[in-house]
């Protein structure tokens, strides 16, 4: 479990890294978690030691969502003003994201399908 830990935070690290180089307003644990998916990919999988670490953090994942909700009550100033823009954006976003989930999920299904 150790091992995936480990992994985990460098990716967390290397992320953090890119996005303080750069200047770029990503935050560096997405850009860690977008290097740890692009690695997994080309790997092919997953490996046992990431697959534990992942579900030993797998319970307290709604821990995770208390900082978004601080950081949502730090800017409520910006929410009045800017409130229906958010979620005009956010509502887009999921008309248009989610029929490019399930187009790129047929997509993989088909391509798996066929490589047996």
């Amino acid at each position: 479990m150790l091992y995936g830990l480990i992994v985990f935070v460098g990716f967390l690290l290397v992320g953090e890294f890119i996005a303080h180089l750069f200047a770029w307003p990503v935050p560096g644990s997405v850009l860690g978690m977008l290097l740890l998916f692009i690695v997994l990919v080309i790997r092919g999988g997953i490996s046992q030691e990431l697959k534990t670490s992942s579900d030993g953090l797998l319970p307290y994942l709604p821990l995770f969502i208390v900082p978004a909700s601080v950081g949502i009550v730090n800017y409520t100033d910006i929410l009045q003003q800017e409130g229906l823009l958010i979620i005009f954006a956010m509502f887009i976003s999921l008309l248009v994201g989610i029929p490019i989930c399930g187009w790129i999920m047929q997509w993989l299904s088909r391509s798996h399908k066929g490589g047996r």
